[in-house]
């Protein structure tokens, strides 16, 4: 498929993100190597590991891995890093008690898959690989549901030897001098 790039939405250390159109104007992001990395396999990588994801419902669906081109076409989310969406001014006014929990709890639900299969993400910890979609829940409530990305660092590991729960943990509840912790646990009410 050809795709039409818009606008680049990020630069990382070894690659670039853009927004980009395929076939009838579909939204998507394609992910390529940058010209001066050193890591040159980002489509094998990154590709074989969100492919990997995506076979539990995991990450954004991956429309597209192209070998040759060392790029990677996925589904195109709108939504906030987790790091901005809980340090932000409306996080207090408009995320309720409940819709974090239910966001937690989805969160481990997918992290759970990925440790069943042995996909181990290695970048959690700081919550910028986990986007916040807004969007509404099965029983028609508005609800806050986790996209985890950048797969580009993750291994394979044996089932039980990942760190996805402990990575997140720490970030979530037991940092005691962690701004995420600290307002993670004001809004749900927990005490270390």
């Amino acid at each position: 498929m050809k795709y039409t790039k818009i606008t680049q939405l990020a630069k990382g250390w070894s690659s670039y993100i853009w927004l980009v159109h395929g076939a009838g104007e579909k939204e998507f992001v394609l992910k390529e190597v940058r010209e001066k990395s050193p890591r040159k396999d980002l489509a094998n990588r990154e590709g074989k590991m969100l492919l990997r994801a995506n076979e539990v419902g995991v990450g954004p669906k991956v429309q597209e891995v192209n070998y040759g081109g060392n790029f990677v076409v996925m589904e195109y989310v709108r939504g906030k890093k987790f790091l901005n969406w809980v340090m932000g001014e409306n996080f207090e006014k408009e995320v309720s008690a409940e819709q974090l929990y239910f966001f937690i709890k989805e969160l481990y639900r997918q992290l759970l898959k990925l440790d069943a299969i042995g996909l181990s993400h290695n970048q959690l910890q700081i919550g910028k690989n986990i986007l916040v979609e807004k969007k509404l829940s099965i029983d028609k409530k508005e609800n806050y549901f986790p996209i985890i990305i950048d797969f580009e660092k993750a291994s394979l590991k044996e089932p039980g030897n990942t760190k996805n729960i402990g990575q997140i943990e720490s970030m979530l509840f037991y940092n005691p001098n962690g701004a995420i912790a600290k307002k993670v646990r004001e809004k749900l009410k927990l005490e270390l």
